[in-house]
Parts: structure tokens; C-alpha cells; sequence
């Protein structure tokens, strides 16, 4: 069953100040995304590039100051689970170590520390190290949380992305109710299943790979590509179709995740996005009925002022505005996905 990808292109004229005053038309691209219900204006101007990488405003900000995550200071400094819930205090696995979120978001909010090393840019990040973030993710959710329904992993990479501390690590959250965002996700998968008898997911899956230009590839459990309604000016969506979790990923399985999240990081840094927020959405209870999906999205500053990338549009209206189609950058992608 196909889908609606709504897609109204709107035209504006003016006399453009920056050639000489000459009529000139721009067009800016309303869209909107038939599987999650996002409505993006993508803009037919463009931004300079970002530029290279840079982190030493952070780095040198961060001087001088205990991280809490580093090796030693974890076990003086972080916080620890009640002993009748893990004896030992944390859970752990690789370089990966679990333990409670000392400003949590809810009662079951945890964060987990990624890698030994305090500081890693984004190309450096391997599949296992993240691979082994996800592995203990799925345990704290089956070992602490075991009656909650819905669970996300979530990464908030360096200070423009909201991370407080520039150590790499997840926070992960679950509940007996699904967040906002995932209820939507929720009400249209049933839906869409009830009035076609197909899964949405999947559904979308085939739809996107037959149509190409927003198509990435499939590693691993998932199929990456473009979202039509991006959320921010880069944006890979990765969707498993066949109403599988997290939790029924096997451990190759998480690998080809992992690996995935790497590739599309290895990306972000060529193209100069030095901060990201990343969300795994996943159903924790057979028949729960939420699409595991995972975003990856870009949080930056776009030159020469500095400007972040989020205004009133997505703040106060719900939609995004996007200088790069995600066509385009499916198209770069697609170009080192193999690497």
C-alpha cells in the first residue's frame, strides 16, 4: 500500500537586495511525512558549509573540572543503584557501565557511560563500544524496569545537543507509557495496520527502497534512509520492519546496529556536525506495537553568526526548517556507506 508524501511547493518574490535589487523568486518545500506525521519546510537556498569540527571551545571549557565518568572517579563520583536492586552497584559490559541518573526524568532513567576514554570525536566511536551500549541498555530495561511497556536510548553528544558532560554516554528512559512522540508513532502503526492489514513500518520500508532517492541501505535488522519531514538539517532515520524490539535483537544483530550508528557518525564529522541527538525508540513487551526506529540528527550552529538550527518554527510550531534536502544527503551517503 503506498503512502501520501505530501509535498506543496510554495513561491515567494522579491527584489533581492544582494543582486542589485532584481526580481528574483525563492521556493521553499512544505512537506509532510505520512509515517510520523512531521510537517519540514526545506529551502531552496543554501547554507555555507559548517566548516571543520571543533571542539576546543568545549574542551577547554571542561578543563580543570573531575569527570564524573572517567575511570576512578566513577565509582567516587557516580551515582550507584539501591543494593537490593544490583548488589554490585552498576551493571557493566565492554567499557560500557550502567548506573542511575542522578537527575532523572522519570522513575526509570539511566545513564550509561560509553568508553574509558573521556574524549572521542565521532568518527572514532567503534561498533563495539556502542554495540556493547545498546547490550546493556536491553538489561537494565529487562533487570530494572520489567514491567515497562515502551523504552528509548539516547545520546546527547557534546553541549550544543544538550550533553552536560563531554564523556560519551547514553541515557536511556522507559515507562509504562509511550512519550509523546511515540504515541503518535503508535496510533498511526495501528491504525495504518487496521485500515490495510500491513505493517507500517515495513510498508514504508518497501516503499522507500522501490522509491531510492532518500534510500541509504539496509545493515544488519535495519533499513537507514532519509526521513521526507526531516527534524533537523541532517536526519538518517532507521527503521525494522516485522514489529521486532531491541529486545529481540540477537548480539550480531545490536553489531549491525551499532555499526550503522558509526557510519552515519563517520558522516556527520565529514561534513563538519560536531553535535548530535540520537533516540532508539523501542517496544519492551511482545504486541506493544511501536515501530523500533532510530533517529540520528544533527545539532549545529550554521555559519557566520553562529546561528543554531532550531528556531520558532520547530520550537513553537512543530515544524522544521531544513537548508539541505534529504534527498541530497541520502544521495552523500549513499556515496561512503560501504566504506
Amino acid at each position: 500500500m503506498s503512502f501520501k508524501f505530501i509535498q506543496t511547493p510554495r513561491k515567494t518574490a522579491f527584489l533581492n537586495p544582494f543582486d542589485q535589487f532584481k526580481p528574483t523568486e525563492v521556493e521553499v518545500d512544505l512537506r509532510f511525512d505520512p509515517l510520523t506525521g512531521d510537517r519540514s519546510r526545506i529551502l531552496s537556498f543554501r547554507f555555507k558549509t559548517l566548516g571543520k569540527m571543533d571542539h576546543s571551545l568545549y574542551l577547554e571549557r571542561d578543563k580543570g573540572r573531575p569527570c564524573p565518568f572517567c575511570p576512578g572517579n566513577l565509582e567516587k563520583m557516580g551515582a550507584r543503584f539501591l543494593p537490593e536492586d544490583v548488589a554490585e552497584g552498576f551493571l557493566s559490559r565492554g567499557e560500557a557501565v550502567c548506573f542511575p541518573n542522578a537527575f532523572p526524568y522519570g522513575a526509570h532513567t539511566y545513564v550509561i557511560r560509553l568508553t574509558k576514554r573521556h574524549y572521542v570525536r565521532p568518527s572514532q566511536f567503534t561498533p563495539a563500544q556502542v554495540a556493547d551500549g545498546l547490550l546493556l541498555a536491553r538489561e537494565a530495561f529487562k533487570r530494572l524496569a520489567p514491567e515497562d511497556t515502551y523504552g528509548s536510548v539516547n545520546w546527547n553528544y557534546m553541549m550544543p545537543a544538550g550533553g552536560g558532560q563531554v564523556h560519551p554516554h547514553f541515557q536511556i528512559v522507559s515507562s509504562k507509557r509511550a512519550t509523546h512522540f511515540e504515541e503518535v508513532l503508535l496510533r498511526r502503526a495501528k491504525n495504518y495496520a487496521t485500515r490495510h492489514g500491513q505493517d507500517m513500518a515495513a510498508a514504508y520500508v518497501e516503499h522507500e527502497q522501490a522509491d531510492g532517492s532518500r534510500w541509504v541501505g539496509r545493515l544488519g535488522p535495519l533499513a537507514w534512509m532519509a526521513p521526507f519531514a526531516p527534524r533537523a538539517i541532517y536526519d538518517l532515520m532507521a527503521l525494522s520492519p516485522g514489529g521486532k524490539s531491541l529486545m529481540d535483537l540477537t548480539p550480531k544483530q545490536v553489531e549491525g546496529v551499532a555499526r550503522g550508528i558509526c557510519r552515519v557518525l563517520k558522516y556527520f564529522e565529514a561534513q563538519g556536525v560536531g553535535s548530535h541527538n540520537m533516540a532508539l525508540h523501542t517496544s519492551l513487551k511482545p504486541g506493544a506495537g511501536l515501530p523500533l526506529m532510530l533517529r540520528l540528527v544533527s545539532r549545529v550552529q550554521i555559519p557566520i553568526m553562529g546561528i543554531d538550527e532550531i528556531n520558532y518554527f520547530e520550537k513553537l510550531h512543530d515544524e522544521t526548517v531544513c537548508f539541505l534536502s534529504p534527498e541530497e544527503m541520502a544521495r552523500d551517503l549513499k556515496k561512503v556507506w560501504r566504506d
